[in-house]
């Protein structure tokens, strides 16, 4: 009943006890929250029908009663026309307050996630899509997706399994951009590294900053040069590449140069290499619940590697012996 009521007085339909009636609904704090969600509907019932409420003979009505109550005392008629000004405000307030909430929706607020060092973490995104994202790497994206493109940008390094929609999906990095539908990828972004992105399954396309564009399919992966920007493709073990989402770090006859920058960020600690020949030794293993000391020791038994640590500097310092 209170509902119809409300929607008579907008539409200026009101018998002289629905007005009454439609006065309550919307001076009575306990029926506010009945009040809200009508004025929201009409809000939207009007917002697509172009329309807008005629509050003329509303407005005949007030004026009516007031002329007939004027013997009321002064702060009477004050407080009445306080009421009165209320009501005639409130419809526009709250079709101003949820015009802009729609507008507000369309510039969703910006979030950010970030997975310290020697931390990773794993989450989803406002559209339901995974994401896993790796140590030393942060990613922003809007509580709420729009309705034209699903748009995140990453720091890092994260793989994303995505949730299939008719609605674009978008990875941005400093060096190129990643556009799919529905699919599962790794996408590797450190800043001042070399960036890549390996494809699981479905497909992608990677564009660079000069517009240059390439299409992967599952089991291939594309490397960005950071100087040109040129894009690479190859293909991978992706077992290996993606491993670390479960908690595994592998090399695979990998130079110790490379593998020194993953083993910094996965352990959180700073590696100083004394003799440069350590560099080009190629580290092959499967690591999980191993700590940074006992991979150090292997490498003491396999390469002939001695280590130190250097309390002023906190770092590791590797030498050959």
């Amino acid at each position: 009943m209170e509902e119809r009521f409300l929607n008579k007085y907008v539409e200026n339909k009101c018998s002289d006890e629905e007005f009454k009636s439609a006065l309550d609904l919307l001076l009575a704090k306990d029926k506010w929250p009945v009040r809200d969600v009508q004025m929201k509907q009409h809000w939207n019932k009007t917002t697509n029908e172009g329309e807008h409420p005629d509050l003329t003979g509303t407005l005949y009505k007030i004026h009516y009663s007031i002329n007939k109550n004027e013997k009321v005392k002064k702060l009477e008629v004050v407080d009445y026309l306080l009421r009165i000004a209320a009501i005639l405000i409130l419809p526009l307030t709250l079709a101003l307050v949820y015009y802009a909430s729609d507008r507000a929706s369309s510039e969703a607020i910006m979030q950010t996630i970030t997975s310290p060092l020697a931390s990773r973490s794993s989450f989803d995104l406002p559209d339901g899509s995974k994401v896993w994202l790796n140590s030393g790497s942060t990613i922003h994206f809007p509580t709420q997706f729009s309705s034209k493109m699903r748009k995140v940008e990453l720091e890092g390094q994260a793989y994303f399994d995505v949730k299939k929609d008719n609605t674009p999906f978008e990875v941005v990095t400093n060096s190129f951009k990643v556009n799919v539908h529905g699919t599962s990828f790794d996408v590797d972004a450190y800043n001042g590294e070399p960036a890549s992105v390996t494809l699981v399954n479905g497909k992608v396309a990677v564009e660079n900053l000069q517009g240059m564009e390439t299409f992967l399919d599952p089991g291939e992966q594309v490397t960005v040069d950071a100087q040109t920007g040129k894009l690479n493709k190859q293909e991978v073990d992706i077992n290996v590449l993606t491993a670390w989402k479960d908690n595994l770090l592998i090399f695979k006859d990998e130079p110790f140069e490379d593998a020194v920058l993953r083993l910094e960020r996965w352990y959180g600690i700073d590696i100083d290499i004394a003799d440069e020949a350590i560099n080009y030794i190629r580290l092959t293993g499967t690591f999980q619940f191993e700590g940074i000391s006992e991979i150090l020791q292997l490498l003491e038994i396999t390469d002939d590697i001695k280590y130190s640590y250097d309390e002023k500097t906190r770092k590791l310092i590797l030498k050959l012996r």
